[in-house]
């Protein structure tokens, strides 16, 4: 009965390694996809290249990495992205503190996207600023707002965003979901 129930609890975690090696290599193919189209410049790429790096899937987890890539698709006008990097800069990860740049990534966000999720979320997080802030911070923080590049504006009234499209679900993570 013991050899039984060490044979099977032997093959069981050797099936479990080699799904989570499947696993694995299928994330890295996943990720050099999304890269590829990351450096060609598009935005929905870039996000989802710093949501690989921030959680560690496909890539090696790196705030600074990801704080990178968000930097980019914010650039661009991705408003999921200015709402993430006003977070990132809140609360320093993956580059310094800075509640300026915070405030002003979620200032845009508040008064430009059409997505109410963010737009919720983005005053939540003013709110909270504004209690780390002077007045004068505050004022200035939005001042940054308004001598923003005309590029920079320009993209984000073009690329407002509604939610992003569902991908769909790789049957490898299929497979891992009921595994877990």
């Amino acid at each position: 009965m013991k050899r039984a129930f060490l044979a099977i609890f032997c093959g069981a975690a050797l099936l479990a390694n080699s799904i989570a090696y499947a696993d694995a290599v299928s994330d890295r193919e996943m990720a050099d996809r999304y890269a590829q189209a990351a450096q060609s410049g598009d935005s929905e790429a870039q996000f989802y290249m710093g949501a690989l790096y921030s959680s560690g899937v496909g890539r090696p987890r790196s705030d600074q990495e990801a704080f990178r890539w968000f930097s980019r698709a914010a650039d661009q006008g991705h408003s999921h992205a200015m709402l993430v990097l006003a977070g990132l800069y809140a609360i320093g990860r993956g580059t310094s503190n800075d509640n300026l740049k915070a405030y002003k990534w979620a200032y845009i966000v508040s008064v430009g996207t059409r997505v109410e999720e963010f737009r919720n979320g983005a005053r939540q997080l003013i709110s909270v600023l504004e209690t780390r802030m002077t007045p004068e911070q505050v004022n200035l923080a939005k001042t940054a707002d308004r001598t923003a590049s005309r590029r920079q504006r320009r993209l984000f009234r073009n690329n407002r965003r509604r939610l992003p499209p569902v991908q769909p679900i790789p049957s490898v993570l299929k497979g891992r979901a009921a595994v877990a």
